[in-house]
């Protein structure tokens, strides 16, 4: 009985204390069982409830006080990257890629659509092979803030696209909710395109 009313007391403590609570009200709660079987009548009664409800209080308390923090740290450490991200520049596109875009495809980029409960977000692309041959294309793109910076990256693929023929492809799908203003405003650029012939 004893340790019943020490672990309803800890339940009530933040920090170790529903940690202690749980083991102790688990130990009133055995203790109780045998005091009952050896007929210890209303003192093993109290201490079996005493350990019951300081596992209940303990659960309870484990959630209310931990889950808010956990879920504080998670924002923090989502935060903390975000902005670390947000200040890499955007890669510039090599000198193969500055010859593909030259010589063999053009692309367009529409605006940007944000997302909404039932669709996806989303950037239209027209890729257009201006080459004299059938090719596949995998292009790489950067979402780019005012400042030169790296809001978000996607890539697509184009198989067998014949000469002098466009497509049309979606860009930008998925998109995190912190990074949907940004996107309304960023610009696009091509970093790399990887030519399959």
């Amino acid at each position: 009985m004893v340790l019943g009313i020490i672990a309803v007391v800890a339940a009530l403590v933040p920090n170790a204390g529903p940690a202690m609570a749980m083991l102790l009200g688990l130990a009133a709660l055995v203790l109780g069982i045998v005091g009952l079987v050896k007929n210890h009548g209303w003192r093993a009664i109290a201490s079996m409830t005493l350990g019951v409800v300081a596992l209940v209080v303990a659960v309870v308390m484990t959630v209310a006080v931990y889950g808010p923090l956990k879920d504080a740290a998670a924002s923090a450490a989502n935060s903390i990257l975000a902005s670390a991200n947000a200040g890499q520049p955007a890669p510039s596109a090599d000198a193969e890629t500055q010859r593909a875009l030259k010589n063999q495809l053009r692309v367009w980029f529409g605006n940007f659509t944000p997302g909404t409960e039932s669709d996806w977000s989303s950037v239209p692309v027209t890729v257009t092979n201006i080459s004299q041959q059938r090719e596949s294309y995998s292009i790489s793109i950067s979402a780019v803030n005012a400042n030169g910076m790296e809001v978000n990256a996607d890539s697509i693929y184009i198989p067998d696209l014949d000469a002098g023929r466009a497509t049309d492809k979606i860009a930008f799908k998925y998109i995190d909710t912190d990074k949907m203003d940004a996107m309304k405003s960023a610009t696009y650029t091509i970093t790399r395109v990887l030519v399959i012939s």
